[in-house]
């Protein structure tokens, strides 16, 4: 197998990410670039930032995260298809409805080293680290992720906020 090239990557993605077929070819490069997550973990930059924007246009948004021990991401939508593999560490991925005035959780899901995961544009989810150890990814949403109004919702009530950073400070939860 070839030596992982995140420029090379991130031009594949976006070619794949303007195709008839999208969301297929994306998760066919994530699943075959993350059957060797150890490859990106050596080839990925260091990056201060929990998030960093790696690309991005009208068609796609390429991130890396990171999500570190003790802090839990509010449940939220993506309001586009979201692709995601984790390079290093495992992440717990917590899935909910909305339903009669409130969230329900539905299901969670552990996602570690060279695991891809695909989440409808509909799709809520919370992520939190597992394990104590941070957790590194590369996350393909299929669009401007950065115009997108999407949004955050309440623990409890699932009432639905706009996802501000002052929103997301105000509602993520901290462990440590």
């Amino acid at each position: 197998m070839a030596q992982f090239n995140l420029d090379n990557f991130i031009q594949e993605l976006r070619a794949a990410a303007v195709a008839d077929d999208a969301v297929k070819r994306v998760r066919q490069l994530m699943t075959e670039a993350f059957r060797s997550p150890e490859s990106i973990r050596s080839a990925m930059p260091h990056y201060d930032n929990d998030d960093e924007v790696l690309f991005e246009d009208d068609s796609v948004s390429i991130w890396f995260v990171r999500f570190v021990p003790g802090l839990h991401v509010p449940p939220h939508d993506h309001q586009t298809t979201a692709t995601i593999g984790v390079f290093e560490g495992a992440e717990d991925n917590h899935f909910y409805l909305c339903e009669a005035d409130r969230l329900v959780h539905k299901s969670s899901r552990r996602v570690g080293p060279g695991d891809v995961i695909a989440l409808k544009p509909d799709g809520i989810h919370s992520v939190e680290a597992a394990d104590g150890a941070q957790s590194c990814g590369i996350h393909v949403y299929l669009a401007k992720l950065t115009t997108i109004e999407r949004s955050l919702f309440d623990w409890d009530s699932g009432q639905a906020r706009p996802y501000t950073d002052e929103n997301y400070e105000q509602m993520k939860r901290v462990t440590a």
